[in-house]
């Protein structure tokens, strides 16, 4: 039990990352420990896309970045706050920022059902958990969440239109390891 919260309490979100690859056997490992995930009433809604070729991987990120850079912003940018949105795109208006943080793999976990993207968001913590325990560093990018589930991107991936991309995670070796932050104790609303 204390190496499960040690690992817990020692995940981090990575944002630099090495160009050596993950190989096939390990992302296969957290492909696994993802579908051992909790779902409701076992229905397990979902499925995942691996994206593992670096000159994609920048070019999505690139198509990213504009989608957030359009002015006036485009419909799945519609209900940011202002703030926000001019907070991201001053972030991503940085020269050289990388959506993907330099990372070699980009998993996504689409939800594959209508009120699937909880379930995946759980099969999400347990793929990052693992990566955790195999020494490795995810980054979950929900920037690019409205760019993987656009319709020419999904044809692009093969993947069906009715699914969701729900959760896209970056995993890769660390170039650096994050420093620890800490945590508000649980605020607990009531004990009967």
């Amino acid at each position: 039990m204390d190496r499960v919260l040690q690992v817990i309490r020692e995940r981090r979100s990575v944002r630099r990352y090495t160009s050596d690859p993950v190989d096939d056997a390990t992302v296969d490992r957290l492909l696994e420990a993802a579908v051992w995930a909790p779902s409701a009433m076992n229905a397990q809604p979902w499925a995942f896309g691996v994206l593992r070729d670096r000159s994609v991987l920048e070019l999505y990120a690139e198509r990213a970045k504009a989608i957030y850079l359009t002015d006036p912003p485009v419909t799945e940018l519609a209900d940011t706050p202002e703030p926000v949105l001019r907070q991201l795109r001053e972030l991503l208006s940085q020269p050289g920022y990388d959506v993907f943080h330099g990372a070699t793999t980009l998993i996504t976990i689409y939800a594959t059902a209508p009120g699937g993207v909880p379930d995946c968001y759980l099969a999400g913590e347990n793929l990052m958990l693992a990566a955790s325990a195999f020494g490795l560093g995810t980054c979950p990018i929900g920037l690019s969440l409205p760019l993987m589930n656009q319709r020419d991107v999904k044809h692009e991936l093969t993947v069906p239109e009715n699914l969701v991309a729900a959760l896209p995670i970056v995993v890769g070796r660390p170039a650096e390891r994050p420093h620890a932050t800490t945590r508000n104790p649980p605020h607990v609303l009531y004990r009967r």
